[in-house]
């Protein structure tokens, strides 16, 4: 996850703070990541980036985060869940002992 976010900085946050803020002062870099606007599937884990606006409930949360599920076979890595996003099924590898091992 902490790629994932400071790719997504160090691409569109920190850029666009140095060319429509000035600079990267927490100011700037506040602004910059209030601008934000990702859509789901443009970030390494899945989701997207748009942060809630001062004065909401949730200000400051990113509106567009859920959970992912990233399984590694190998050296490779798959997106297994959610199903909209998914670029394999899951592998289940289970004991044979075990009743959920598929048989």
């Amino acid at each position: 996850m902490a790629a994932s976010n400071t790719y997504a900085f160090l691409t569109d946050a920190l850029p666009r703070a140095v060319k429509k803020f000035g600079g990267i002062t927490s100011d700037d870099l506040r602004q910059a990541a209030l601008d934000t606007d990702l859509s789901d599937g443009s970030t390494m884990l899945g989701f997207g980036i748009k942060f809630q606006p001062p004065g909401q409930p949730m200000s400051g949360q990113n509106e567009r985060a859920y959970p992912v599920v990233v399984q590694y076979s190998g050296d490779q890595s798959h997106l297994v869940w959610p199903k909209e996003q998914q670029q394999r099924e899951p592998v289940f590898k289970l004991p044979a002992s075990s009743p959920y091992a598929l048989k």
